[in-house]
């Protein structure tokens, strides 16, 4: 069962990497130079690599494809071990002592999976950021700072060389994740109490009443948390993307800003009865030095 697994494992990556040459094969009849940022994005995340075909790359394709295949077949590796370690464990013939070393070896197999799967997705984005960058061919592109922060909170402030703010972004969406996951727990702890009354872990010491009342706390809490997430998450990419368009504005020292005393005198200054009615006022004027 494990060998037919891990054929299927194999067979998953070979299918990409025939997709990747099959759209290869294509690429050149296409005008590539009239893509817009838009369909490059679009391109790289329907098949990736696409991007940096599109970018006459064709070096760093073997690299990302090299990097997304190996984590891949290692977290689906790691996936099966984790599957394999759970239903090996039986209450009926292990007693305490056996389940705790059960329960570290699928943990630690849980964790590299989860490991291996985000080094994946981490070359994916990268796969992905490297085709827009390219292709702005030095131009400060809103669209590629977008697109960037929608793949990761922070990248796009990256891109926008505001480092000073990644810390920010990242800190609050680890923090507010952190937040929805502890309410959670919290949620299900009690849950969990409610349908087991009064055998539940608290051996019938809170009322149902009071265990409900945890419970309907935690969810809201809970909700309140994950639109906190959701709007700080677009706050993050709508700072990148106004960022973006003010990157290019000149607001360096030469830039001089003064106010002056203006007396006007020009054929809008006669009043209804064609007598000279000269116009005092102030005039705002931008110079640079």
């Amino acid at each position: 069962m494990a060998s037919n697994k891990g054929k299927g494992h194999q067979f998953l990556i070979a299918l990409l990497l025939f997709l990747f040459v099959a759209s290869g094969s294509y690429a050149n009849r296409i005008k590539l130079d009239s893509l817009s940022t838009r369909q490059v994005w679009l391109a790289s995340q329907l098949l990736p690599g696409s991007g940096q075909v599109i970018n006459k790359q064709y070096w760093k394709v073997p690299f990302f494809y090299a990097g997304m295949g190996s984590m891949l077949y290692f977290g689906l590796q790691a996936n099966d071990n984790y599957h394999k370690t759970r239903n090996l464990y039986d209450p009926l013939f292990y007693g305490a002592e056996e389940k705790l070393i059960f329960e570290e070896k699928w943990t630690n197999y849980r964790m590299q999976r989860n490991i291996f799967y985000t080094n994946a997705a981490l070359f994916y984005v990268a796969s992905v950021a490297d085709a827009l960058i390219v292709n702005s061919r030095g131009d400060h592109s809103p669209t590629t700072a977008t697109v960037l922060s929608m793949l990761m909170p922070g990248l796009g402030q990256v891109y926008n060389q505001k480092l000073w703010k990644v810390p920010v972004v990242m800190g609050g969406i680890a923090s507010l994740w952190y937040i929805v996951d502890f309410n959670q727990r919290g949620y299900k702890k009690f849950g969990n109490a409610y349908k087991k009354f009064p055998n539940d872990e608290y051996n019938g010491t809170r009322s149902k009443n009071e265990l409900l009342f945890l419970r309907d706390g935690y969810r809201r809490n809970r909700d309140f948390s994950i639109m906190i997430l959701a709007g700080f998450y677009a706050l993050n990419i709508i700072d990148a993307n106004v960022d973006a368009h003010f990157f290019d504005w000149d607001i360096s020292d030469n830039l001089a800003l003064k106010f002056e005393p203006m007396l006007d005198g020009n054929a809008f200054s006669f009043n209804s009865n064609l007598t000279f009615q000269p116009v005092v006022g102030l005039r705002l004027q931008c110079s640079i030095k």
